[in-house]
């Protein structure tokens, strides 16, 4: 998900006008405003995701913006006759996000686990913060 914070914030407007303005149209305010958000989101969200910070509250964020991704390709192209067609790559479009949006919310229902930097800190500092994540 990195890459693809990094790429919306390369071309804010160009992200606005196609995909918020045309799909979105109905979020309340600026409509760059939810580009920045989504693009810093999946940044942050996916460097606390591999250092095991912050990971429930992460994955909440990358877990809208699969949602929306999700939403965006299925108004795009629709199920492209899923699950009966063969459409042309062999790929459907929402799949990709439909398939993170699943592992996302797998990990926000499993937890961090023993080895993530969160229960590493949680058990060498009593912060209440981490508390949070795991």
């Amino acid at each position: 998900m990195f890459h693809h914070g990094l790429e919306k914030l390369s071309d804010i407007d160009g992200f606005t006008s196609f995909i918020i303005d045309n799909y979105f149209n109905f979020l309340p305010f600026e409509h760059a405003y939810w580009t920045y958000l989504a693009a810093y989101t999946q940044i942050i969200g996916s460097v606390c995701l591999i250092l095991g910070i912050f990971t429930r509250l992460s994955l909440t964020g990358l877990c809208s913006t699969m949602l929306f991704a999700m939403i965006f390709h299925l108004k795009d192209t629709g199920l492209q006759g899923a699950p009966l067609s063969i459409v042309e790559a062999h790929n459907y479009e929402f799949e990709a996000s439909f398939l993170y949006l699943l592992i996302y919310i797998v990990l926000l229902v499993i937890g961090t686990g023993q080895y993530s930097l969160s229960e590493f800190l949680r058990k060498r500092l009593p912060i209440s913060i981490f508390r949070f994540t795991v």
